[in-house]
This record gives structure tokens, C-alpha cells and sequence, in this order.
């Protein structure tokens, strides 16, 4: 059997240029993965605020609505009519 050095000088030029190929493919691949970024608008953000405050008024609105049953159960719940009064004059303005 004989070995033809010029078969073998062909493969590894093969070889070669396959293991280069396969190096720009990752580089190409490492640095698209570096350039995917992601941005949060100004809208997003606020968005993202008003749903964490709105998540924390159900608990305060079940605590004011508590001390009220408390009250008119006690018979001690007053209405400040002057109040009630001042609320409707600023949500007509």
C-alpha cells in the first residue's frame, strides 16, 4: 500500500478550512448573541410602577372598609358632611 503525501496534504487543507469555517461561524454567532439587546420603554416602566402601587391599594382599601364595619357595627361610624361635600366640589373642577 502506498501513501500518496499529496492526499494527505489535500485533507488537511480540507480539514483546515473546515476548522476555520466552523471558528467564523462561531465568532459570528458569539457576537450576534452579544448584540441582542433589550430595552424597556418609558411607557413600560411607568406601567410596570402603576401596577406594583395598584397591587398594594386593594390591601389599604380592605383596611379602611374593615375599620368601617368595625365602626357601624359598634354604632360609633360618623359622617363628616363637610368632607363629602369638599369631595364632590374637587372632582366637578
Amino acid at each position: 500500500m502506498k501513501i500518496d503525501n499529496n492526499n494527505h496534504n489535500l485533507n488537511l487543507n480540507k480539514i483546515t478550512q473546515y476548522l476555520k469555517q466552523s471558528q467564523q461561524n462561531e465568532n459570528t454567532a458569539d457576537k450576534k448573541v452579544q448584540n441582542d439587546k433589550m430595552q424597556i420603554s418609558k411607557e413600560a416602566k411607568e406601567i410596570i410602577t402603576a401596577k406594583k402601587e395598584l397591587a398594594k391599594q386593594p390591601q389599604l382599601r380592605k383596611e379602611k372598609v374593615m375599620a368601617i364595619k368595625a365602626e357601624l357595627d359598634n354604632g360609633t361610624y360618623e359622617v363628616d358632611s363637610k368632607k363629602i361635600a369638599e369631595s364632590i366640589l374637587k372632582k366637578d373642577e
